[in-house]
């Protein structure tokens, strides 16, 4: 299946888009809309992808009901792709927010991100993975998260996950751990109230870094959600785990 959908915020905050089924979006506020899974997947072979556009001096958050869960193909349809594209004005604010996507065995997600950000515009980005259903290794994950400011490159960084591969998941990998968040605060955000910018608990690995440009990344790897979840929320600093707009009640899948 392949699908493409548009959204534009222009002057004066108003909202407006073309979507191609299973990419379908609904406003849940000013400034909010979510993404809806149509259909189940995204499986392999699907091409799908989003692109945002933000007038100067306006807001947008972007987030999701529930995980996306990526499942297998046909044999030989190759990976699943999901690509989204944003570009902001000057002063504008996205906060892109999604759930977790959830990549089952055999499964495959090539995934992209890329943010194009002018003078004084701003963006927090979220972005967590995770390899398998329960009792399952996960498949592979492929993610590359892009972001240029004011036309100068920002950051670049690839993340490449297998649950069948003993290289990938061994003590030079993610040594076992299934879950992975990238927080990425691009422009003017604010650095997260974090005690060390590297640290490790039981159960939990990050590290934060500061970018050339105006911003920072965090990275982190956990073996459970709670503790995953307590640290992204801490550097959005705005707790989405379990906030659903009733409009969206009933609705157990959508996009990553």
């Amino acid at each position: 299946m392949k699908a493409a959908a548009e959204l534009d915020v222009d002057t004066g905050q108003r909202i407006r888009w073309r979507v191609e089924p299973p990419v379908v979006l609904r406003r849940t506020g000013q400034a909010q809309v979510h993404l809806v899974q149509a259909a189940g997947g995204p499986l392999g072979g699907d091409e799908l992808a989003l692109h945002l556009r933000l007038a100067p001096g306006t807001e947008l958050t972007v987030a999701t009901a529930a995980a996306s869960v990526v499942q297998p193909g046909r044999p030989g349809t190759g990976p699943a792709r999901w690509s989204v594209t944003a570009e902001l004005g000057e002063g504008a604010r996205l906060r892109w927010w999604p759930e977790p996507t959830v990549v089952c065995d055999r499964a495959e997600l090539h995934a992209s991100l890329r943010l194009r950000l002018a003078e004084g515009a701003a963006a927090l980005v979220r972005e967590e993975v995770q390899l398998g259903r329960h009792g399952q290794r996960g498949g592979r994950y492929r993610g590359e998260l892009a972001a240029d400011y004011a036309g100068a490159p920002l950051v670049r960084h690839t993340t490449v996950l297998d649950g069948a591969d003993p290289a990938l998941t061994g003590p030079a990998g993610t040594a076992d751990q299934r879950l992975l968040a990238t927080v990425l605060g691009a422009g003017a955000q604010p650095v997260p109230p974090l005690d060390e910018p590297v640290g490790e608990i039981v159960g939990l690995r990050w590290a934060r870094h500061e970018l050339a440009g105006p911003g920072w990344l965090l990275v982190a790897l956990a073996e459970e959600r709670a503790g995953l979840s307590s640290l992204v929320n801490t550097a959005g600093r705005v707790c989405h785990q379990n906030e659903t707009s009733p409009e969206l009640a009933g609705h157990t899948r959508t996009m990553c």
